[in-house]
């Protein structure tokens, strides 16, 4: 009789055990199917570490913004290069005979903030510009910042704007002292000529197509 009341008893625990054991992993599965089965995975605006610019990506927004763009008609070229190590960015800004020390200005202004505008996007750690900020990328980077006449390189004469900007510092771009200004030839002024009316063609014929 005892020996019948101890299998009983023993039963009873390995009863109790494999219902224990089942539940434990029915309840793990049951969370790991939520976790597995949740909607899309959302937009992530947080800051990430290690994120790599892509400078071809921002070279292209910023070649689609400045150049052939009647805002900045004195516009030719955006080129850069940028030493990650020493966080230091050249930025050299191209432009047309005949441009003045203000519009140089006014193009470099535009273009600073432009660019650390386009990093932004894709490092959301760097704060936007703004009229008193260059942003978040130059307050991490140097900036050596040159404007000046195409075919120029040798001639710092005709450079508009030369000039080291350290990083977080804010400071004001300011013409080059004792800028000469390059004088356009009848070649540029025909060109720029035929650049303004094929532009002029351009928009009637989009303004035409979308009536």
């Amino acid at each position: 009789m005892v020996m019948f009341i101890k299998e009983d008893i023993m039963m009873r625990n390995k009863v109790l055990m494999i219902c224990a054991v089942s539940a434990m992993l029915l309840t793990g599965c049951t969370q790991s199917h939520i976790l597995a089965s949740g909607g899309p995975a959302e937009p992530v605006f947080e800051t990430q570490q290690g994120i790599v610019l892509d400078w071809t990506q921002i070279g292209n927004d910023m070649d689609e913004e400045f150049v052939d763009n009647k805002e900045y008609p004195m516009a030719l070229s955006v080129n850069y290069s940028m030493d990650p190590k020493e966080k230091k960015l050249d930025l050299n800004l191209v432009v047309k005979a005949g441009t003045t020390p203000e519009e140089a200005v006014t193009f470099a202004n535009a273009a600073v903030r432009y660019l650390n505008d386009v990093a932004a996007d894709q490092d959301f750690s760097f704060e936007k510009s703004s009229d008193t900020s260059y942003g978040g990328f130059f307050k991490d980077y140097d900036l050596h910042l040159i404007v000046m006449p195409d075919y120029t390189m040798k001639e710092k004469q005709y450079w508009l704007v030369d000039m080291d900007i350290p990083k977080g510092s804010d400071q004001k771009i300011v013409p080059k002292e004792g800028a000469v200004i390059m004088e356009t030839t009848a070649a540029d002024d025909t060109e720029e000529a035929d650049d303004t009316e094929t532009a002029d063609e351009t928009e009637a014929e989009q303004t035409q197509a979308s009536k």
